[in-house]
């Protein structure tokens, strides 16, 4: 009998700020965008857009305006990005009435910045398209002579690659964010200078271009230091600290995290903290120190329910699942793999609801509880269906094959196993082929009878 489970290869966490992948020690590395430094560092009261000066004082409802977009800044900045979103939602519909074209673009990207923290990417492009599309068409009526419209254009052009590159759509993030570079430094806009170079950063390292990524990474890291915005020079050390990481420089890698997750505190960023203390836990899982890395998950855990970041939550869960896993520990397993379902189903986050329930499977089939094990891994089998994601569908049909075996139906197990063996030989999976086949040879010999 063939017992091989195959797991799912790999729990993308926290792609909104240093991505790790969980359980094949293969590392990610991606971004979270922050908040323009111009609008932050702004007059009071004052939105500034070329030859117009809209003085948000003029009028009570302009001052309400202005004041419930710091709002929503401030809501951002701590992480509570649900609370941030309803907020700038407001101040759009309350610009659109005053037809207040150029704020309304500046909110939009806001917006769309939101939309990529909590995973929203679909969402986050279709918005910050829209506010792509309105910076250069101010720009061109302007004659290409305001810079805050080009500000705006490289802005957009950031968030815009990021949401792609979210998609793995990476050559498309890699144009947006090389056009962004050139028109920031056209401008001397030393903000998104430092903001393109990180994103391109974070492009070379999904590319696995390591060196190119590591220049760039601290290019940027100069820059922002510079700045001296904490937010995004804390982002940016988060990131580093991921590249070191993949490199197997694992003292660097903690002692770049440790003064991220200071930033962080520091500013009161919730939703960082909590990204970081999860990294930080990935980091010693590496170093192959699982009851340090548990602390960690837990405290990023807490903190992430009480701001209701509940897709990252639900891969923190995930991850504290895996190390029940390894400790034998069924019963914490199943509730931290059941708490990542409840909290998936809450973000409708299908990718991390998938892979919780096809580790459910895997423990219920560990404890030969097989019709659960059956109904969590065709409960997973759908969502990757609907996801097209060809590799973790093959991967499930070959662990619905295994139970169907273990249940005697070997008929329903030699179907699943070919159904499971024609995708994975698409997926150019050659070590997963051999063993579904291998699963295959193995019942065909049962019903000869030559078993």
């Amino acid at each position: 009998m063939n017992n091989l489970l195959f797991f799912q290869k790999g729990l993308l966490l926290f792609k909104h700020e240093g991505i790790l992948t969980a359980g094949t020690g293969v590392l990610q590395v991606s971004l979270s965008l922050g908040i323009s430094w111009f609008l932050l560092h702004a007059t009071p009261l004052t939105f500034l857009f070329g030859d117009s000066t809209v003085a948000l004082a003029q009028t009570t409802t302009e001052s309400n305006i202005n004041s419930l977009f710091k709002t929503g800044i401030d809501q951002f900045r701590q992480g509570l990005f649900s609370e941030a979103l309803a907020t700038f939602n407001t101040v759009l519909e309350q610009q659109q009435k005053q037809g207040q074209k150029a704020e309304i673009a500046e909110t939009l990207t806001y917006i769309g910045e939101v939309y990529t923290n909590l995973g929203k990417d679909a969402e986050a492009i279709n918005v910050l398209q829209q506010a792509l599309n309105s910076y250069r068409q101010f720009n061109q009526e302007a004659a290409n002579k305001n810079p805050e419209y080009q500000t705006g254009i490289s802005r957009s052009l950031n968030l815009l690659g990021f949401a792609y590159r979210n998609q793995n759509k990476v050559s498309e993030a890699l144009k947006l964010h090389q056009e962004a570079l050139q028109i920031s430094q056209s401008i001397n806009d030393r903000v998104n200078i430092g903001e393109s170079l990180h994103n391109l950063a974070s492009d070379y390292t999904t590319l696995n271009q390591y060196d190119q990524a590591l220049n760039l990474y601290q290019q940027a890291r100069k820059i922002r230091e510079e700045v001296g915005d904490k937010r995004d020079l804390s982002r940016t050390l988060n990131n580093l600290g991921a590249l070191y990481l993949i490199q197997g420089d694992n003292q660097k890698a903690l002692e770049i995290y440790q003064q991220a997750l200071a930033l962080r505190r520091q500013i009161g960023d919730q939703a960082g903290v909590g990204r970081l203390l999860s990294n930080i836990g990935l980091l010693y899982r590496q170093l192959g120190d699982d009851s340090q890395a548990l602390i960690y998950f837990q405290q990023a855990s807490e903190l992430m329910l009480r701001i209701e970041d509940n897709s990252s939550a639900a891969r923190v869960y995930n991850l504290m699942g895996e190390i029940h896993v390894k400790s034998k520990q069924t019963d914490q397993a199943l509730n931290s793999y059941q708490k990542a379902i409840e909290l998936s189903k809450t973000a409708k986050d299908q990718i991390n609801l998938s892979t919780a329930l096809n580790n459910l499977g895997t423990v219920y089939y560990s404890q030969g509880q097989y019709s659960q094990a059956l109904e969590a891994y065709q409960n997973a089998f759908s969502i990757y269906q609907t996801l097209s994601n060809k590799p973790e569908m093959g991967t499930t049909l070959n662990n619905i094959g295994q139970v169907y075996e273990r249940l005697g139906n070997y008929p329903q197990a030699l179907q699943t196993w070919k159904e499971a063996l024609a995708i994975l030989q698409q997926t150019g999976n050659q070590k997963a082929v051999q063993e579904t086949q291998r699963s295959i040879d193995s019942v065909q010999k049962k019903q000869e009878g030559g078993a």
